[in-house]
């Protein structure tokens, strides 16, 4: 606590009122310690130094005036804002979790009508956790995560890029990645391509690249070599992916990667798959539960934030009780000093009196 606001600490024992100078003081000031005697002095006091007249939470306090007191201050402060912060926390994750499943379903919505089998993982596991794909609204496509693993003589350099459109050539990917002067990303591109220089050496026209089959027996590849310069859609239309594609890349002249035990040529689709009526219905039935599913969470949301501007209400009540009291409790103080007073006034007349 600032020592420059404790009077005592600046030599004044006087017990009278700090502010009128008339009276012997009654009450302290949370907040700045200053002495007062009546209503009308704090009132005063409040409006010359625009004290709120709440005591400062965080205030120094010395160790000599450390007491029990100032510990039980200290303890339920620290718990309000642990309380405060817990509720901050939660509202945060619960928007992004809401957020996130919007999105969620807007890319499997997307990626499925594209032709695409599209699977997510539980939430936490390491490949949902890694994947960055989702869907853009504005420019109406679907921005790629892509896992691509290059190999020679059975080493495996691995290296995960975000943020490909699916409306770009399969190509582009590996040129911006390896040989453009300008890369796009985040990403160390020099140590990158300082660990790929063989690669790089051979060129993009060398390069055979797989894409790893999900949902299917170990080992099992598509050759994609010959649609680079396709959409990359085009490269996962009427395929499986889990999260994100994984893709092995090596040189032609090469031994194919030891984890590749059946590599078959990509069928290239071009239109969107055609779904079945059945699968139509199916998918408006799954539309029309989510849908019910979110009205309810937003109801719910809505009666738990109401339930919490009620507390807020309660407390902001309480608080304002607890100042109506303490105000009434220093009035009937100031009053019961000046019975005090006129009693003792009143006793010197009658002595004089009788004298």
């Amino acid at each position: 606590m600032n020592s420059s606001l404790d009077p005592s600490a600046n030599g004044q024992t006087s017990k009278e009122c700090e502010i009128c100078h008339a009276a012997d003081w009654k009450y302290t000031c949370p907040r700045c310690l200053i002495h007062t005697c009546s209503v009308p002095c704090v009132k005063k006091h409040k409006l010359d130094t625009q004290c709120s007249g709440e005591r400062d939470k965080t205030a120094y306090v010395p160790l000599k005036s450390y007491n029990e007191s100032t510990m039980m201050n200290d303890y339920t402060y620290l718990e309000d804002v642990s309380r405060q912060s817990d509720n901050l926390t939660r509202a945060r994750r619960e928007l992004t979790s809401k957020n996130m499943k919007l999105k969620l379903r807007q890319l499997h919505k997307q990626a499925n009508y594209l032709g695409i089998k599209y699977f997510s993982l539980p939430v936490g596991m390491t490949r949902n956790t890694k994947n960055q794909s989702n869907y853009n609204q504005k420019s109406r496509q679907i921005y790629w995560t892509i896992e691509v693993n290059f190999y020679r003589n059975n080493e495996k350099n691995h290296y995960l890029e975000h943020g490909f459109p699916g409306n770009r050539p399969f190509h582009d990917f590996f040129h911006n990645m390896l040989f453009s002067e300008t890369p796009r990303g985040k990403d160390s591109f020099s140590i990158m391509r300082h660990e790929l220089k063989y690669f790089i050496d051979a060129g993009l026209e060398q390069f055979r690249v797989a894409l790893k089959k999900e949902k299917a027996p170990r080992g099992e590849f598509v050759d994609v070599t010959g649609i680079l310069d396709m959409s990359f859609l085009d490269t996962l239309r009427g395929e499986t992916v889990v999260e994100y594609p994984t893709f092995y890349v090596w040189l032609k002249d090469d031994p194919q990667p030891s984890e590749i035990l059946s590599l078959e040529e990509k069928r290239v689709l071009i239109r969107p798959l055609k779904r079945s009526h059945e699968e139509v219905d199916h998918e408006k039935e799954q539309d029309e539960k989510r849908l019910k599913m979110d009205n309810e969470e937003s109801k719910v949301d809505e009666l738990e934030e109401l339930n919490e501007e009620n507390k807020v209400n309660e407390l902001e009540e309480e608080e304002e009780e607890e100042s109506r009291v303490d105000e009434l409790y220093e009035l009937e103080e100031e009053s019961k000093q000046d019975d005090i007073e006129e009693e003792s006034n009143d006793v010197k007349e009658k002595e004089d009196t009788s004298e």
